[in-house]
């Protein structure tokens, strides 16, 4: 009886220690939960605004070099010739805002000196019918629809033809102004080479006239600079090379046409090796022949041309 009671207390005394146990633990869960933070919500996925494409215009390099182009023009005095260049960026592009301010600015300018040559022009009609002319084919340039100096312009011609007609039997010849005429119009019409035939033939007549000799020079510079703007600069050369080097800017012209040349010369010779070893020799002995036009005295083009030769002989008999 005593052993039962015995065990009896001892179960209970386990079944206590059991239920503090279990009381613990559940205390100390609670407490650790209690500790941990509640999860964390997911923001809202934010839409990412892409930037537009960007569009790039394939036309913009051509607008930019007449913009260019017009700008340098402008520079050197030539309003006509930057107001053409500022009209084809136009046709490009319509809408380019400084092609617009540029032709409105140059076409004001044009009309101001138009009116003052066309204004001189009239001062000069009686005391001086050449320089008048001269005068009136400077407004027409700036100014190609100018009415008044057209109108003046065919007087002028009626004026030379009447003096022919009048003139007695062996005494056609109405002086300098009859042989200026011609390359006066050809110079204002910015046709420099036909220009500079025409004074050469009035400077074989009159070789002393200031006139003369001032406007072939003029047509000399203005024919090499549009030889050299348009990479041509051999010829450019030519024309710089009949002026003298301190007139206007043909010194540094000069510098920068044998700078043109010498890179030619070295793109040339560098094609034709390349051309050679693609067995393309017709192509590679015209590039070298260039080189030769630029620097005759360049030994490696005249050899490899020399090559060439040879070779295209060999590959035709073997044909």
């Amino acid at each position: 009886m005593r052993q039962k009671t015995e065990d009896s207390g001892q179960q209970s005394a386990v079944s206590s220690q059991k239920i503090k146990v279990y009381l613990l633990s559940s205390v100390f869960c609670l407490l650790l939960f209690a500790c941990v933070p509640p999860p964390v919500k997911p923001k809202p996925a934010v839409d990412v605004v892409k930037p537009p494409p960007v569009v790039i215009d394939p036309f913009k390099p051509f607008i930019d070099e007449h913009l260019k182009k017009a700008l340098s023009l402008e520079q050197q005095g030539d309003i006509r010739g930057a107001i053409e260049e500022f009209k084809i960026a136009l046709t490009i592009d319509p809408t380019n805002d400084e092609a617009k301010a540029g032709l409105k600015r140059l076409s004001e300018m044009a009309d101001i000196e138009a009116e003052k040559h066309y204004q001189k022009g009239l001062s000069l009609k009686k005391t001086d019918p050449s320089k008048a002319r001269t005068e009136f084919l400077i407004a027409l340039r700036l100014k190609p629809d100018y009415q008044l100096a057209i109108e003046e312009l065919k007087g002028w011609h009626i004026f030379v033809a009447k003096s022919r007609l009048l003139a007695p039997p062996g005494e056609t010849d109405t002086g300098v102004e009859d042989y200026l005429s011609v390359a006066l119009s050809l110079y204002e019409d910015g046709d420099y080479a036909g220009a500079i035939q025409e004074f050469l033939k009035a400077k074989e007549k009159y070789p002393k006239n200031p006139e003369i000799i001032k406007h072939l020079n003029l047509s000399y510079y203005k024919q090499g600079v549009a030889h050299f703007e348009k990479g041509e600069y051999k010829n450019a050369l030519q024309m710089f090379s009949s002026l003298k080097p301190d007139f206007e800017k043909v010194g540094d012209y000069i510098k920068k046409v044998r700078a043109g040349l010498k890179k030619t010369a070295e793109d040339s010779y560098k094609n034709g090796l390349k051309l050679f070893r693609e067995q393309k020799l017709t192509q590679a002995i015209e590039q070298w022949n260039i080189v030769l036009e630029i620097e005759p005295d360049h030994k490696k083009a005249r050899e490899y041309i020399e090559k060439a030769k040879n070779l295209l002989k060999s590959l035709e008999q073997l044909k």
